[in-house]
């Protein structure tokens, strides 16, 4: 069953994410029921794609997969994401979040 924030894509996963630049840590906090995205906090301020770069680091860190695996589908200059990791299974990705 799909998640309303994890949706298959042929081989790839989109995620809905969250995120909350210029935190105080970095951070994957689990899924938002409300908004049904995850939510993810990162350290660096949304000025030149820093946080968006962290983001990227952070998702490919948690996913276990290179970074050239991850990328934003939409949403660079907004706090709502699509991300898309290539090559990977959603039954892992729903794993690693508890779901």
């Amino acid at each position: 069953m799909s998640q309303r924030w994890l949706v298959e894509s042929d081989d790839d996963v989109l995620i809905f994410i969250h995120m909350l630049p210029n935190s105080s840590k970095k951070s994957i906090f689990g899924v938002d029921k409300w908004r049904g995205e995850l939510k993810v906090s990162v350290l660096s301020p949304p000025i030149s794609g820093q946080a968006n770069m962290e983001l990227v680091e952070l998702i490919s860190s948690w996913a276990s997969v290179k970074k050239k695996n991850v990328v934003i589908d939409k949403g660079h200059k907004t706090r709502k994401k699509i991300v898309r990791i290539r090559n990977i299974k959603y039954e892992y990705i729903s794993q690693l979040i508890g779901e």
